[in-house]
Formats: structure tokens, sequence, C-alpha cells
């Protein structure tokens, strides 16, 4: 199905949203920093990414940043992955151009599976 770049520091977190990616018939590729995510980004052209807000080397704002900013990487689709819930920070997230976001302490991996499914259905429509 679709190719999947999982950006999240934290290895429990990834590895779990990476095998519910891959039973779900997905191909999750696993960053683990924000300089990874960016390399890997522009490496695989991932139809969707998973973006932690809270990494090393380079926060998830400035990832989305140089993502939108390339027009390689302008399009893919982004569902960013925050604990950080506070208006200052998701303005920030949506003025730099993500496809949606999700607090990470009010989800289930099933719910952002749902999300998963829901942005690219509207990514295909899109496209």
């Amino acid at each position: 199905m679709a190719k999947i770049l999982v950006a999240e520091d934290d290895k429990l977190i990834s590895n779990s949203l990476c095998d519910a990616l891959k039973a779900a018939g997905h191909e999750p590729v696993p960053a683990y920093d924000g300089e990874d995510a960016v390399a890997k980004a522009k490496e695989i052209a991932p139809d969707l990414l998973l973006l932690d807000i809270m990494m090393p080397k380079l926060d998830g704002i400035s990832v989305l940043w140089e993502l939108k900013a390339n027009p390689e990487t302008a399009k893919i689709a982004v569902i960013v992955l925050t604990n950080l819930g506070d208006v200052e920070t998701i303005s920030k997230i949506l003025e730099a151009g993500a496809t949606d976001y999700l607090l990470k302490s009010d989800q289930s991996v099933d719910d952002i599976m749902q999300k998963v499914k829901d942005v690219l259905a509207r990514s295909v429509k899109l496209a």
C-alpha cells in the first residue's frame, strides 16, 4: 500500500507504530531524529510522514518547514504526533504545513491508524 516514514525518537512508540502500519499492509520506514527524517524523506519520497515534534538534532516543526520548502518533498502528507497541545504549538504546526495533527496522549494506536487511513484517502483524491 503506502510507504510511511515514522519520525519518532521513542523506539517503543516507533516500533508500535511500525508494527501497526505493517499489519495494515503499509511499508513503514523509521527515523529516530529530525535530520534522519529529512534525509529519508528526500531519499524514499514517502506517501505519508508521521512526525514527532520533540526530537533530537532537529525538531519536528523545523523538519516540516524544511520539507515544505523543498519542491521534491513539499507534497508529502504529514501527520504531526505530539504531546504539546498548547495553542501556540498547534498554530506553528499548521502554519508549517502539516496535513493534520494528533495529541499522542489522547490517541490509541488504532486512532492513529484511522487518521493514517483518512489522510491517505484524502491524498489520493487530491492527486
